[in-house]
């Protein structure tokens, strides 16, 4: 599933190659996908892109009027960007044209995903979308610290897009590695020493896995068809059975959250 640091290469790369490009076309092949007026979409046509950007987990592409497209990539979804001849994938949703012969497409095989438009002035993070907490690049120390006095898991806590933006399965398992904390904790009763460890964690993971753009395990691709290398790098993440690269003992998974766990039983010992 993508998280932050794949929506953020997507967006980037979108930045580079829509940034002042004109719709010249749109089409939707499958309805489900869209989330809202569909009628709207041949609106976009003769609008110019003015950005590309993420928030959290999705990517938008903004338009000089102000119309803006969001891409909520789900479990498998995927923006693309190429020749406007090139052969369709199967489970593409959705292609927008622009000059210069090249396409945005929008591929999703177990449709998680959904894509939204948004008129001008609009709200993007709201009902519909649901709402988005602060961005883990962002946050100070103080506050982030705030957002774990809570009696719940840290992992869930960590994975709630409500509390914070962008973190999944995979960069709550790696973040709290770094930091020493067992996913099971509870956030109040974590340390003001662990809480720090955990925001530096945090940043310091995703930092790495935005340079190495994305991890790749099954789906992800940028918007060029390239994958990912920051999975050569996880310490815990799908690494069960093998030795933690910081003690040596072999990291264990459990489930919490209702998701699969990984982590090091000494690096992130439990305690009493």
């Amino acid at each position: 599933m993508p998280e932050l640091p794949e929506a953020e290469t997507i967006a980037r790369e979108l930045d580079g190659t829509l940034t002042s490009r004109v719709v010249c076309g749109v089409s939707l092949l499958r309805a489900d996908v869209f989330r809202g007026d569909r009628g709207a979409l041949a609106g976009l046509v003769g609008q110019r892109v003015e950005k590309s950007a993420r928030r959290g987990k999705r990517v938008t592409v903004q338009f000089e009027g102000g119309e803006r497209l969001v891409f909520a990539l789900g479990m498998s979804g995927r923006l693309a960007v190429v020749s406007a001849d090139a052969k369709v994938e199967v489970h593409t949703h959705l292609r927008v044209g622009f000059d210069g012969g090249v396409e945005l497409r929008f591929c999703d095989p177990r449709r998680f995903g959904g894509v939204y438009l948004f008129a001008k002035g609009a709200a993007v993070v709201g009902e519909r979308l649901g709402a988005l907490g602060p961005e883990p690049l962002e946050i100070s120390a103080q506050a982030f610290h705030g957002l774990l006095d809570r009696r719940r898991q840290i992992k869930a806590l960590l994975m709630d897009q409500a509390v914070i933006a962008g973190l999944g399965n995979i960069y709550a398992d790696e973040a709290l590695h770094r930091a020493g904390v067992h996913p099971m904790r509870l956030g109040a009763e974590l340390s003001e020493v662990e809480r720090r460890a955990l925001w530096r964690g945090m940043r310091s993971v995703l930092r790495a896995a935005i340079k190495h753009r994305g991890t790749t395990l099954v789906d992800y691709r940028d918007p060029d068809g390239a994958p990912g290398s920051f999975q050569r790098k996880h310490r815990v993440y799908r690494r069960d059975g093998q030795p933690c690269r910081t003690c040596g003992v072999m990291i264990d998974k459990i489930v919490a959250n209702g998701r699969s766990t990984h982590f090091c039983p000494q690096c992130q010992a439990l305690g009493e």
